[in-house]
Order: structure tokens, then C-alpha cells, then sequence
């Protein structure tokens, strides 16, 4: 997911599996239905993060950080051989 938009649609696909009703999601989060629609279809240029947080624990689901522009360079490449070989090694004694 790379866009709030995207973010909503996954988020409609949850709340569907969970067999629940835009109307029955909002009550449970506090949130008006109308709110919730938006969102789920892109209609919002921007969603709270405790609106967020608050759908996906009724959903039983939760977020997670995940860097996405970290490159991979030279030196991790290197530092990532050094702990195999040494792991080589050690296997080895």
C-alpha cells in the first residue's frame, strides 16, 4: 500500500471478511458511516491516526512499521557476509 486511498480499499476488504456494514464498523469505532465511506473510497485527503488505529482493532488487525526507501548498499552487503562467515566459522569450532 502506497496511498491513503489504497489504504482505505484494504481496509473496505477487511471490514467485508468481517461480514460488517459500513454503519456497524463506524458505531463500533465512534465514527459517523459517511466518515468511514469516505475513506474507504478515497475520498479524504487526509485520515487521523486514531480513527486508523481504532478501525483496524475492531477489525482485529494492527500496524506495523516498515521502511520502504532504504536502499541497500555496498557496505550492508559486506556487513552481511562478514555475519554469515562468521557464522561459518563458528559452526566450524
Amino acid at each position: 500500500m502506497n496511498s491513503l486511498p489504497d489504504l482505505g480499499r484494504a481496509l473496505a476488504r477487511l471490514r467485508k471478511e468481517r461480514g460488517l456494514t459500513q454503519k456497524e464498523l463506524a458505531a463500533a469505532c465512534g465514527m459517523g458511516q459517511s466518515t468511514l465511506a469516505r475513506f474507504e473510497t478515497g475520498g479524504v485527503a487526509e485520515f487521523g491516526s486514531r480513527k486508523l488505529l481504532r478501525l483496524l482493532e475492531v477489525l482485529g488487525h494492527e500496524m506495523s512499521y516498515v521502511p520502504v526507501n532504504r536502499s541497500f548498499t555496498l557496505d550492508d552487503a559486506l556487513a552481511e557476509r562478514q555475519r554469515e562467515f562468521a557464522g561459518d566459522i563458528d559452526a566450524h569450532r
